[in-house]
């Protein structure tokens, strides 16, 4: 089973993927690590020598290798899905949850690492001031939304990473068996 968690950055995909991936007896990968690791550059340094159109090149050739672990659960970098080919491909080929939560609770997380986050820095790579950056994620919540809730679940995860982690086991265990579950949790 591939099982892959979606949402936006700092929705909790990297702290549920692995317990997730714990319950069910799976591996874990976090994409945004097995770019940089085939790229031998973090995120931030490909999006400044390629920019984001390199960056999500990268992005899809990564999301196409997980083809090759039928055992694992998948943290997704934030505008993954938002491609329709990503998350065409992606729903063929696992379960597709998306982590939901607020513009407040996303800002609380990254307003302090906000220099690692590309998308979340003005032009001069320096990160937004408190407000320009909550107007920014509020502006990328509204415009990658549809994209998110077209999945085959969609649990709000402003909860215990626990608490996420077992719903979305439930969920699993529900797809497999049944099919598409949606917006459940």
């Amino acid at each position: 089973m591939r099982i892959y968690l979606s949402g936006f950055m700092a929705s909790g995909k990297s702290t549920v993927g692995p317990l997730v991936a714990e319950r069910r007896d799976l591996d874990f990968l976090d994409l945004d690590d097995a770019i940089e690791d085939e790229a031998n550059r973090s995120v931030p340094e490909i999006f400044a020598i390629e920019g984001e159109l390199g960056f999500r090149q990268r992005e899809t050739k990564a999301l196409w290798a997980t083809a090759e672990n039928d055992d694992v659960v998948v943290s997704l970098g934030g505008g993954t899905i938002v491609s329709k080919e990503n998350r065409d491909w992606a729903m063929e080929h696992g379960l597709v949850v998306t982590l939901q939560v607020d513009a407040d609770t996303i800002l609380d997380r990254v307003a302090d690492e906000a220099d690692h986050r590309p998308l979340l820095q003005d032009e001069n790579e320096q990160p937004l001031a408190r407000q320009a950056m909550r107007r920014r994620i509020e502006q990328m919540l509204s415009e990658r939304r549809a994209a998110y809730e077209q999945v085959h679940a969609v649990v709000d995860a402003d909860r215990e990473p626990d608490v996420v982690a077992s719903v979305i086991d439930e969920i699993a265990t529900v797809w497999k068996h049944r099919g598409e579950v949606h917006n459940v949790g």
